[in-house]
Order: structure tokens, then C-alpha cells, then sequence
């Protein structure tokens, strides 16, 4: 089997205080600064005038971007109802205008007003008739 190796001991070279320290009995007491958590003057305090006034110009964009979002907005709504409602009244022309022609194609056969001649006392003079084509 195999056999342990002898490892060497070391010894390390510790100081040995012979007389204890203590601290000096008259000495005054300091109170030490502990963060405390600060109010929000203290926190402004500590904030340059040039991030102030970066800051209050980021919001008043901010604001401004938000105004003029709402604004475009509205304004594309406004656009499309007038756009809805132009649309809807040509429609109406248009089939105002169909209806018209067709009671105008139906008044003007050759057939109704050769009746409403005849019914007034008109008669057919063929001889002043001409066909062109």
C-alpha cells in the first residue's frame, strides 16, 4: 500500500501583544454622519440648476409630444367623418342622377310619344318624315 508522505510542520509567527489598547478615557465623543434618508428639499437641494432645468424641458415635451398626439388625432377623426359623409352624399347624387335617366330613357320612346301625339289630335305627316343613318 502506499505510504503517507511526512509533511513538514509549519510554525507561523503570530505577534504577542503584551499590553491591551484602549483608548483614552477624556477623549470627546463625535457623533458620526449617518445617511438618514432626506426629504425631497434636501434631494432638490443637491440637483444643479442645469439638470433642473433639463428636467423641466424633458417634461414640458413630454407634455407637449402628448398634446399634439391628441390633437392629430382628432383632427384624422374629424377628416374621416367629413370624408364619410361627402362620400354618402355623392352616393345619393349619383343614384339621384340613374333614376333621372332612366325616367327620361322611359319619356323619350318612340312609341309613348307617338300616343300622347295622337291623343292631343296629332297625325303622321310620312312625307315630312326623313330616315338618317
Amino acid at each position: 500500500m502506499a505510504e503517507l508522505k511526512k509533511m513538514e510542520d509549519f510554525q507561523y509567527d503570530i505577534p504577542v501583544i503584551e499590553e491591551p489598547v484602549t483608548e483614552p478615557e477624556h477623549q470627546p465623543k463625535v457623533q458620526k454622519n449617518v445617511d438618514l434618508p432626506q426629504s425631497p428639499k434636501r434631494k432638490l437641494r443637491n440637483i444643479s440648476l442645469l439638470e433642473k432645468t433639463i428636467g423641466f424641458l424633458l417634461l414640458v415635451a413630454i407634455i407637449g409630444i402628448a398634446v399634439l398626439t391628441i390633437q392629430v388625432r382628432t383632427s384624422i377623426t374629424q377628416m374621416t367623418n367629413e370624408i364619410t359623409e361627402t362620400q354618402a352624399t355623392i352616393q345619393e347624387k349619383e343614384e339621384s342622377a340613374l333614376k333621372l335617366e332612366q325616367q327620361k330613357n322611359e319619356l323619350s320612346k318612340a312609341d309613348r310619344i307617338k300616343d300622347v301625339a295622337k291623343s292631343k289630335g296629332l297625325s303622321d305627316n310620312l312625307d315630312s318624315i326623313r330616315n338618317v343613318k
